[in-house]
């Protein structure tokens, strides 16, 4: 006997629960977004103290990849949320969105330390590579998604609208 998978939508999530994820991911973004651009300005200033010059610029790579790494990191919470009751078999999903999130930041961090000790930029020598590890997140928490749901057009359309949220982000 053949297990079909309900599609994926608001109404086998529950409307509350999954217009609340969307609320929840929404001020995730936000929040990530600000935090992650203050830790930059504030490496920058560790960085420029010599100088006594506060009129250092960042490019827009930097917030580029801000931007869609809060979008994609808050997209974790938000897969979380909807994962939440849906079914006692697939606890596993809720819970993998979140570890793989905090995993990902603690490979980043001990990238960062190796980073620092040697002259390679992100920006100029691997400009694709900071865009994968977000894009990997995105794509993970739509994987544990699909392995309960069948998801493909929600994943065609959310496409769009995170790279759309994210360049929006890096702007304000």
């Amino acid at each position: 006997m053949k297990k079909y998978k309900l599609d994926f939508g608001v109404r086998e999530i529950g409307k509350f629960q999954f217009y609340s994820g969307v609320l929840v991911g929404l001020g995730y973004a936000f929040t990530l977004n600000y935090l992650l651009r203050l830790t930059l300005r504030t490496c920058n200033l560790g960085m420029d103290i010599n100088n006594w010059s506060l009129n250092y610029e960042i490019s827009s790579y930097y917030y580029l990849l801000i931007g869609f790494s809060s979008v994609c990191f808050a997209f974790c919470f938000t897969t979380n949320l909807w994962m939440g009751k849906l079914f006692l078999k697939h606890k596993k999903a809720r819970v993998n969105s979140v570890w793989i999130l905090f995993g990902t930041l603690m490979f980043l961090l001990r990238l960062f330390w190796f980073l620092l000790s040697v002259d390679i930029t992100i920006e100029n020598d691997f400009p694709l590579l900071g865009f994968m590890i977000p894009l990997f997140i995105y794509l993970y928490c739509w994987n544990l998604i699909s392995g309960v749901f069948k998801s493909t057009k929600a994943l065609l359309i959310s496409l769009p609208v995170i790279v759309l949220f994210s360049v929006i982000l890096s702007f304000l």
